[in-house]
């Protein structure tokens, strides 16, 4: 019986596609989920009322972001191969890498927190305990991977790729321009309503390019 290997370019594509789907749709999940997410002000005291009124939204807002977050887990795979050598390539896996880690940490805490808040903020629940429970869902050591610093950490992940790629000259430069403002942008207005589609859309965009591109260059190294 005669057998034939496919091409490896084929074998390649096929592999890195589920990539490329997750990284492409990612971006735009996590954008849909942080427009619906509520005003709400920083104090708990203050925002335990909105929570109540706006409970169906709240938890629609937290499920799109940490679909988008997880999804955005397998991306920084193709983000690191964005930059295989030369200049900027030890910072492109090292920043995707910590991006990576901190998307999966903050897609644990969008579905974790959002449950919960679901829970307690069903009507008729005892609003004393409602809002002890949403206070420390996410304290202690054993819930440091749902903590806040996994917002920062993506942010600092998606600064430093845009360090690397500048660094690296293989990208069109308004590529990291538009990934460091955007991410600047998006950090500054979270949680502002649906303005944030706006705000949220240039690291959308940059998001989305890179992993197009990422998935461009395997197939001409292929």
């Amino acid at each position: 019986m005669t057998t034939y290997d496919l091409p490896s370019t084929t074998r390649r594509t096929t592999t890195l596609r589920p990539l490329v789907v997750a990284a492409v749709t990612g971006p735009v999940l996590f954008l849909v989920g942080q427009a619906l997410l509520p005003n709400l002000p920083m104090a708990l005291d203050d925002a335990f009322p909105l929570m109540l009124d706006h409970r169906e939204q709240l938890m629609a807002s937290r499920l799109f972001t940490a679909a988008g977050a997880f999804l955005l887990v397998f991306a920084a795979v193709l983000y690191a191969r964005l930059v295989p050598s030369g200049r900027g390539a030890t910072l492109m896996r090292a920043a995707a890498g910590l991006f990576g880690v901190a998307t999966f940490s903050n897609a644990l805490s969008q579905a974790v927190a959002g449950y919960a808040t679901w829970t307690v903020t069903v009507p008729g629940f005892d609003q004393a305990s409602a809002r002890y429970v949403i206070e420390h869902v996410e304290s202690g050591l054993v819930a440091l991977p749902l903590g806040f610093w996994s917002i920062p950490a993506f942010a600092l992940g998606s600064i430093l790729m845009a360090v690397a790629l500048w660094r690296s000259g293989s990208v069109p430069t308004w590529l990291p321009v538009l990934l460091a403002v955007g991410t600047v942008l998006a950090g500054a207005l979270a949680g502002r309503g649906p303005i944030v589609a706006l705000t949220q859309a240039p690291v959308t965009v940059a998001l989305v390019v890179m992993a197009v591109l990422a998935h461009r260059r395997d197939d001409e190294r292929s």
